[in-house]
Parts: structure tokens; C-alpha cells; sequence
């Protein structure tokens, strides 16, 4: 699995990383696909998140995730420290009006930093100084996500933290008190669904330990305590690495507090038999906390997806490693391109996954007696800085290695290039917004394939 978040936190030396936010104008949606996009209302100001059986229920009602994962850094920057901020409204705004033109009805995003974690910054590590204002305020994000109760957006919040600090008791204790933080400060919000433990922490020397899932209990506890005292019902749920579920298996044995597994499953074209691990391994709701692929590949790679095998082969010599790979110079990571809609022999076409992903979280859905209360497609839009350098668009990541991927339909794992949307630099300048205009969004056609699979569940 894909520790997308995780190493590069680590790369770049920040404990807390924050991966949230959106992006610019949106070309891709016409004004009257906005105009037109189905409406919902709630009949109160407020919601009430609770789960039943392997069901997540809002104001008692089942209710399935159609959601995007959603990080918004900008061309020309490394992680923002909070993307949802108010400031970043021009950012942000245009997204969610695309979001409800597309029937996206959740976001999840990976960190929120508040004004109140300062006491706690020397502890957890300093944030992310790229960026001059003062973060913390994303009221005006949850307010237009829930949009007055019209088709509102639901938003699942959380802070980032490494596994082994779990294990840390003072890094703990931040923790506790910083969760506890943010479920006060915005779990009375009606767009709030609820938090996500952490993302990508379950490292299997970690799993094992009774220990461990303690601390994490202490965090899940904190987070209760918050709703409890705002009486603000919502749920908690995690963003675990797919390991077979053996995860579930050990947080179950262990007592985890939490109300819904969250997973990011990453298995191939089809999930294959995850749904009946799922099955056998809890009793409680579960999501896809991510699921999604790269829509880049590399034209002078030799590697071949092959569709019946649904995997990839003959990749060239030395893949994954420093060298050039087989493949021209200069840098083979400015050699990728994206993945065509059709008319390449060599490559599967990223529609045909994310369908095929789609259409089994929906066949599996627990409104029809599945196991599975929906997912986040992973993620919205593209982020440069993810392959280690922000200011072109390339491939690789982690030391700007090409690394493989045979379940990939492009074969190969390059993290800027998730998005459903890709961008495009907005002005002129090597600094982001706010000092040149939000970059543009343009749809890939796996977008279109996404909002007809989730038109299906009313």
C-alpha cells in the first residue's frame, strides 16, 4: 500500500502534514451543470451521524459515501499548512460548486491545523511556514460545504500524525488534546460527519501491540468526549493501509473504539475479494477511505498492462532504482505522460479502472445489504508537490524514484498524478495563490465515468 501521505511527511521533516483544499476555476464544469445539480435538503440546521449494523446512518437514515479525497495544493507549492482556510476561499469554493455538478456528496481531508495547537507545536513539530497567515479558521470552507442544507458536501476532518508517536507519550498527550480541539471547535458544524483517526499509521509492528491501540483509544475517547459535550452526534472512522484486513482483525481483538473502519484499498482493477474480508473480519460499517490509481505512464517504458491478467509486465531493467531505467535522459521522471482515454496498445485506460472500482464499492453497498458504505475516490485534484518537486509536473516520488506499480493501468505509482482534475498554472510567477490567481482545473475523462457511477444511488 500507498503511504502517499506518511513518507512524504517524513521527507520533509513535518510531523503534522497538511494535505487538504481544492483548486481554481473549474473549465471542466459548464455554468448550467451547476446550475443544474441535484438538489437536497435537510429539514433541520443541524445532522445527526450514528451507525447501525454495517450502516451509516445521518438523522437515521442509511446514507452512502460518493466521495472524493481532497488535497488542493497549489503548482509552484510544497504542503499548504491548511488549505481549507478561509483565505484560500477563492481556492476552495470553485471545487465544491464542480463537486456537487459531479454528485460528490462527502470530502475527507488529512489535516486541520487550529490556532489552539500553538501551545502544542513544539511538541508535534512546527508547521509548514510557506504560507504568511495565520491558519486554523475553516468555518466559511464548512459553511459553504453545507451550503444551507442544499446538496450539501459532508466533511470528514482529521489531523496528521505518524504511528510510532502513538507510542510517544508526549506525543500522545498533544494528540489527545488537539482531536479533542478540533471536535470542539467544529463538530457542531452540520457539513461535519466526522473524524478520521490518523491516515496510513498501521505498520504491522505497530498492529500487534495492545499498546498501541490503547493510545489510539485515548485519542478516540478525547474525540468522544468533544461530541459528547457539544452534543454534537458524529461519527469517527480511520484511513488504514490495506493489509489484508489484518488491521481490522488486530484493532478488533484489541478493542478499537471506532465506529467505522476506513480502508485505502488499492488492489487493482477489481477489488477483488476484499468485500468478503471485510464481511469476516468486523461487524461494524466500513469505507473506502481511499481507492483510485495514477493516470500517468511513461511512452518509452517498455512495460505492458495486460488485460486479462489485469496487471502489467516487462518493465525495463533497474526500475525503482537511482539510475535512468532504461528510459531517455535527461530525467526519466520528466518522461511521463497521461494515460489517453482510448488508442494506446500498450496501457489499460484509467476510466475503465475507476468504473470497474465504482462499480463494486456500489454493487457492495450496505443500502443493499453489502458490506460497504461507499468510499473516497482518491483524490480530486493533482498535486505537484507529491513528487518531491512542486514546480513541474513530473513522475516518481520519493527522491524523485520511478517506482512500479503492476496494478496500476499506466504501471507505475507517480503521486502527482491522482487527480480526477489535473491543473494548470493560472498567471504568471513561481508563487502560488495569493500572489497570482488559483490554478486551473481540467476534467479528465475519468471524472465523467465517476459522476455516472455515483448517479446511481439516489
Amino acid at each position: 500500500m500507498y503511504r502517499r501521505l506518511s513518507r512524504l511527511a517524513v521527507s520533509i521533516g513535518l510531523a503534522v502534514t497538511m494535505l487538504v483544499g481544492c483548486g481554481g476555476s473549474q473549465t471542466g464544469v459548464p455554468p448550467t451543470a451547476q446550475q443544474n445539480a441535484p438538489m437536497a435538503r435537510h429539514n433541520t440546521s443541524n445532522t445527526a451521524w450514528t451507525v447501525s449494523g454495517r450502516q451509516i446512518l445521518i438523522n437515521g437514515s442509511p446514507f452512502f459515501i460518493k466521495g472524493v479525497d481532497y488535497g488542493n495544493n497549489q503548482i509552484d507549492a510544497y504542503a499548504d499548512p491548511n488549505p481549507l482556510d478561509d483565505a484560500n476561499e477563492p481556492v476552495w469554493q470553485p471545487d465544491l460548486a464542480a463537486m456537487r455538478a459531479a454528485g460528490v456528496n462527502s470530502v475527507k481531508v488529512y489535516n486541520v491545523s487550529l490556532d489552539s495547537f500553538r501551545p502544542y507545536w513544539d511538541i508535534i513539530g512546527s508547521i509548514n511556514k510557506l504560507r504568511p497567515y495565520e491558519t486554523g479558521r475553516i468555518d466559511k470552507f464548512l459553511d459553504a460545504a453545507w451550503n444551507g442544507g442544499n446538496h450539501p458536501i459532508y466533511v470528514v476532518l482529521s489531523i496528521f500524525f505518524g504511528g510510532a508517536n502513538v507510542l510517544e507519550p508526549k506525543y500522545l498527550n498533544a494528540l489527545k488534546v488537539i482531536y479533542n480541539l478540533m471536535a470542539t471547535k467544529y463538530a457542531t458544524k452540520p457539513a461535519v460527519m466526522g473524524i478520521s483517526i490518523g491516515s496510513e499509521i498501521n505498520s504491522e509492528k505497530y498492529i500487534n501491540q495492545r499498546v498501541w491501540w490503547q493510545g489510539l483509544n485515548q485519542i478516540s475517547d478525547n474525540i468522544t468526549k468533544a461530541y459528547q459535550a457539544t452534543h454534537a452526534q458524529r461519527i469517527t472512522t480511520t484511513t488504514m493501509v490495506d493489509d489484508g484486513l489484518r488491521t481490522v482483525k488486530a484493532g478488533e481483538l484489541a478493542g478499537f473504539k471506532v465506529d467505522v473502519w476506513g480502508l485505502d484499498v488499492y488492489r487493482g482493477r477489481t477489488m477483488g475479494r476484499v468485500f468478503d474480508e471485510i464481511a469476516a473480519s468486523t461487524q461494524k460499517p466500513e469505507l473506502m477511505a481511499e481507492y483510485g490509481a495514477s493516470s500517468g505512464y511513461y511512452p518509452a517504458s517498455s512495460a505492458t498492462y495486460n488485460t486479462g491478467t489485469g496487471t502489467c509486465s516487462n518493465y525495463p531493467p533497474g526500475t525503482g532504482e537511482p539510475p535512468l531505467y532504461g528510459l531517455p535522459g535527461p530525467r526519466p521522471w520528466e518522461h511521463i505522460a497521461e494515460l489517453k482515454r482510448a488508442g494506446n496498445p500498450r496501457m489499460e485506460f484509467l476510466v475503465n479502472y475507476a468504473t470497474q472500482n465504482a462499480n463494486e464499492i456500489y454493487q457492495h453497498r450496505s443500502t443493499n445489504d453489502g458490506v460497504t458504505s461507499g468510499g473516497f475516490y482518491f483524490e480530486w485534484n493533482d498535486e505537484w508537490w507529491k513528487s518531491g518537486w512542486p514546480f513541474k509536473h513530473i513522475g516518481g516520488f520519493e527522491g524523485n524514484k520511478i517506482v512500479n506499480n503492476a496494478d496500476f493501468p499506466g504501471c507505475y505509482d507517480d503521486q502527482a498524478w491522482f487527480g480526477l482534475y489535473a491543473d494548470k498554472k493560472n498567471g504568471v510567477g513561481d508563487k502560488p495563490f495569493p500572489d497570482r490567481s488559483p490554478d486551473t482545473r481540467e476534467p479528465r475523462p475519468a471524472l465523467a465515468a465517476m459522476q455516472a457511477v455515483w448517479a446511481k444511488e439516489p
